[in-house]
């Protein structure tokens, strides 16, 4: 049994079996294109995305960055005056820009294979970063007009599956208003417009768990920090203790 498995393991690894793979491969790309989503020129290999892209973004990701310079609106502790520390894994290049909006408003939902890992990493280096033994992990949650118009949060999307072993998920607690015009996307909207909507933007919900572990808030691009600020300020008002957020992309100011 042995030998014959060995013998179907060397076939499977052998130079014409890849040879064939790629092959088909190309074949079936030919019958039903499969273009990565981020260049639309190559093939794509996993994720929705062409080994080259691939190659590009991991690069881009390489180094967790502390982003709460970036944003003017993120809220201040009111004891020492820094801002809420922010964990970013990468800056909003217009690799990134694509890759994002693909992924949340063209129903790129295998894109999200390729960020938890990125997610993952990220959270990882916020915990051994802060120094607490356990987190509790908020997401930023989604509104009735994205999730009508998306039918998916992407926050919770490329969220890892297991999350890190010191952090609990919890994704009931942190709930958005309804509100008659709310936008389903902040993007075109100026520094006053982002803090005015997400002012009374969240609300906790009525029946959460008690606030034990401290909050470490989870959303998708650092812009001003304006939702980050609405969401901590809804969470400490109900006793949670928010120390810190991580996002994937941080939009680095022009000026």
């Amino acid at each position: 049994m042995s030998s014959l498995l060995q013998a179907i393991d060397r076939l499977a690894t052998s130079p014409a079996a890849r040879t064939i793979t790629r092959a088909w491969q190309g074949m079936s790309n030919l019958l039903i294109p499969n273009p990565c989503v981020l260049c639309a020129w190559d093939d794509a290999v996993q994720y929705q995305l062409c080994a080259r892209c691939t190659a590009l973004l991991k690069e881009q990701h390489a180094q967790v960055v502390q982003a709460q310079d970036f944003a003017d609106s993120l809220p201040l502790n009111t004891v020492t005056g820094m801002a809420l520390p922010v964990f970013a894994s990468s800056f909003y290049t217009p690799e990134m820009s694509k890759l994002l909006l693909r992924f949340k408003d063209h129903q790129r939902v295998n894109a999200a294979g390729f960020l938890r890992p990125i997610v993952y990493r990220t959270l990882q280096h916020a915990a051994d970063t802060l120094g607490y033994p356990y987190y509790r992990l908020v997401p930023i949650p989604a509104s009735g007009a994205s999730m009508r118009k998306r039918g998916y949060n992407p926050v919770t999307a490329m969220l890892p599956r297991p999350v890190p072993p010191t952090m609990l998920y919890d994704a009931g607690t942190l709930k958005t208003r309804w509100q008659l015009y709310n936008r389903s996307s902040h993007a075109g909207t100026g520094v006053q417009s982002r803090r005015d909507s997400s002012r009374k933007k969240f609300r906790v919900a009525l029946r959460h768990n008690p606030a034990a572990e401290p909050v470490i808030l989870v959303d998708d691009v650092l812009t001003t920090g304006a939702t980050l600020a609405a969401a901590t300020r809804t969470l400490e008002s109900a006793g949670f203790d928010v120390v810190a957020a991580v996002v994937v992309a941080t939009v680095v100011p022009r000026n």
